[in-house]
């Protein structure tokens, strides 16, 4: 069997494995949330049960972009090459890492939705508005790893066993590197949705602090995402 694809089939069950934790947590405290909402408040059930699926579909987002990689690795056929084993094992680790601070974090924006929704049904679109914007950011930092996790396998020079530990060392560094932005983000959203709920005439303040104080918690994103190119191309 080629070496490579022994790699490649670590790395793809890596990917799912790992990629799936954050979104199944998130959807989990998202679910928690609007089952106690519904204890409150049983006549809103349409209007909870509604953004409640949103909520855990935009917080899918992280999973599926693990799957896609999966998949991908799966199909790797390639030479018998232990270097594409290393790049496809380092892309595994980048995304199944990656997604699991943004599932996690999307998570945590879609609770504090149903939470507010379950003490005022009144504000359920305004609320479902800005979690869906605070849940999308927290995505970046999975789109960071995706990306990464591409280029790894496709794009990533061959090289010696210099150059196979520092692309096994950008896969860490991705990895690692967006698992606290995510969550970061996910705690930012929280915490402004839980304002929109208390005074949705705040929405446009509260909107602009939330971005603002995401995109801050993101640059050590960046950080990551520039570190794992360097180990890829430069070193």
């Amino acid at each position: 069997m080629l070496v490579s694809s022994l790699f490649s089939v670590i790395g793809s069950g890596i990917a799912m494995g790992l990629g799936s934790i954050g979104s199944a947590v998130g959807e989990g405290m998202i679910a928690m949330s609007a089952v106690d909402s519904l204890g409150r408040q049983p006549k809103a059930s349409p209007k909870i049960l509604r953004i409640m699926i949103i909520a855990q579909a935009v917080t899918e987002t992280a999973a599926i972009f693990a799957l896609v990689i999966s998949l991908l690795l799966l199909f790797q056929a390639g030479t018998d090459s232990l270097f594409k084993g290393v790049t496809y094992l380092s892309a595994g680790l980048a995304i199944g890492l990656g997604t699991i601070g943004a599932g996690l974090g999307a998570g945590l924006p879609g609770a504090a939705a149903m939470k507010g929704i379950g003490k005022q049904p009144k504000n359920s679109d305004v609320l479902t508005v800005h979690m869906i914007i605070g849940q999308a950011v927290t995505q970046t930092s999975t789109i960071f790893a995706l990306t990464v996790s591409l280029i790894l396998i496709m794009l990533a020079p061959d090289g010696g066993l210099l150059k196979m530990a520092a692309c096994l060392g950008a896969g860490l560094a991705m990895g690692f590197g967006a698992v606290g932005p995510g969550i970061g983000d996910g705690l930012v959203a929280r915490f402004a949705n839980l304002g929109v709920a208390r005074d949705p005439r705040n929405m446009g303040l509260l909107t602009r602090t939330m971005i603002i104080g995401q995109a801050i918690t993101e640059t050590t994103d960046i950080y990551a995402m520039v570190v794992s190119l360097i180990l890829i191309f430069v070193i």
